[in-house]
């Protein structure tokens, strides 16, 4: 009998019973049990974990016993089916099951569901414990509550892509309120149906790796046997194995918040805290390791990760360019020639346009065009953002920042005067670990400090 018909048939039968449909994965398990495929080469088909497939398997094959009353198995899920079909679709008095152009209905008001043997009708206490809810499989309590009034669609066409190609790890990076979180949240739902778990963890709640590896575990362990349960392991090495293999017997989506605090401040970016320092070994096993899971990282600093064939991807975010003005509309600023030379003036931060549109409001009752006629940047509770942004800088960094600012036009780091006091090769490194902090800009092969930066350090350390 055709497969896609007895398919047609379960998925109908499945949502009278729980009013849900069947999922993409239960499909792709029963078509293939259907089709006399074992769980591992349907686990090659759908590029999952054999043991994960056996799982969902084993729960559909529970849930039509429950509906059709009998003990299904994978071995005769596929007789039972044709014999219920072929049994009901003479039944033109009372039709349960109306098969026309191979399109089934089932007509309930006609007759009852069946009844399992030696069962009592389920209860909806029972029904609700039958169905399937991917939502229990995804943990965001750690998100931020975010909406947003800017577009992103390139970019989340890109972290798409990247995650239809299986990149492994993901880092979206930018300053801090440019809008990576709500990027992030924007996504979850365009590729949901694509992951078994997604997990928000804010990396603030951690005091260490371990501790954010255990609690992740902890999570993903919760369907487990009890002789599946993961032991508890004092060794680094043996807990990161544990969740590798989880993170290839289901595809999982981690995301990773506030990356940057696990850096050293005063030191090149990147660097790791010697406590944090097992991130680091993590970070390179989920990179060089076989898995169909995503790691999602969100940080003011890129992470050192060495991964070959395209493993690690960067998204930095730049600005939003002239959806900002939602934000200026939104504050019902005035002026709106001038929206565009305000939000090129702060580099489209959606935070630090809120903040100065704040001010515009206080000090020129939202008139743009006489905010931008200041004969400097005003900066105003920009100052503390941007003194933070500074004091995590190694000195290295800070002296090149310092001679930057110093100069009235973008920089050619290929020609420094003779009397410049670093050697090439620390300039050019102190310009990576800036570019790495997204605080100079490239264009062509000349470097410039954001500008709301250039009059910070300007204003504090110039004078």
């Amino acid at each position: 009998m055709d497969i896609e018909t007895l398919v047609e048939l379960t998925d109908n039968l499945v949502f009278t019973y729980t009013k849900q449909h069947l999922d993409s994965l239960q499909k792709e398990v029963l078509k293939g049990t259907l089709n006399g495929k074992k769980y591992p080469q349907i686990a090659d088909d759908c590029k999952r974990h054999p043991d994960h497939i056996k799982q969902v398997g084993t729960k559909l094959w529970k849930l039509l016993s429950d509906i059709l009353g009998k003990n299904i198995k994978k071995s005769n899920v596929r007789s039972i089916l044709e014999n219920f079909h072929f049994s009901h679709i003479s039944n033109t008095a009372n039709d349960w099951v109306n098969v026309n152009n191979n399109h089934i209905n089932i007509c309930r008001e006609n007759r009852e569901s069946p009844t399992p043997k030696n069962k009592s009708s389920p209860t909806p206490t029972d029904q609700n414990q039958n169905k399937t809810n991917p939502e229990n499989n995804y943990d965001l309590s750690e998100a931020p509550d975010l909406y947003s009034l800017c577009d992103r669609h390139t970019e989340l066409s890109t972290l798409k892509q990247w995650i239809e190609n299986h990149t492994r790890i993901i880092t979206i990076l930018g300053l801090t309120g440019i809008g990576k979180s709500t990027l992030t949240v924007e996504l979850i739902p365009q590729i949901k149906d694509k992951f078994d778990y997604i997990i928000w963890r804010n990396i603030d709640n951690y005091p260490s790796c371990k501790s954010l590896q255990t609690n992740i575990i902890q999570f993903l362990s919760q369907t487990d046997s009890p002789s599946q349960k993961p032991e508890k392991f004092s060794n680094f090495q043996t807990i990161n194995n544990q969740l590798i293999d989880y993170l290839r017997k289901y595809r999982c989506l981690l995301i990773f918040d506030n990356l940057q605090e696990i850096f050293a401040s005063r030191k090149l970016a990147g660097t790791y805290l010697e406590e944090h320092e097992n991130y680091g070994k993590f970070f390179q096993q989920i990179a060089t390791s076989s898995h169909q899971s995503s790691l999602l990282l969100l940080s003011q600093e890129q992470p050192k990760i060495t991964s070959g064939n395209n493993h690690c991807q960067t998204l930095k975010l730049e600005s939003l360019g002239k959806s900002a003005t939602a934000i200026l509309e939104s504050k019902n600023l005035t002026d709106k020639d001038k929206w565009l030379d305000l939000i090129n003036l702060y580099d489209g931060n959606p935070l630090w346009l809120n903040i100065i549109a704040d001010a515009v409001e206080d000090l020129c009752d939202r008139h743009v065009a006489q905010f931008l006629s200041c004969p400097s940047i005003y900066l105003g509770d920009l100052e503390p953002i941007l003194e933070i942004i500074f004091q995590r800088l190694s000195e290295l960094e800070k002296q090149v920042i310092l001679w930057i600012a110093s100069q009235e036009t973008a920089i050619d780091i290929s020609n420094t005067p003779p009397d410049f006091p670093l050697s090439h090769s620390d300039l050019w490194k102190a310009i990576q670990s800036l570019k790495r902090r997204c605080l100079v800009t490239k264009k062509d092969n000349f470097f410039a400090l954001l500008a709301v930066l250039k009059q910070y350090v300007i204003s504090n350390y110039l004078h």
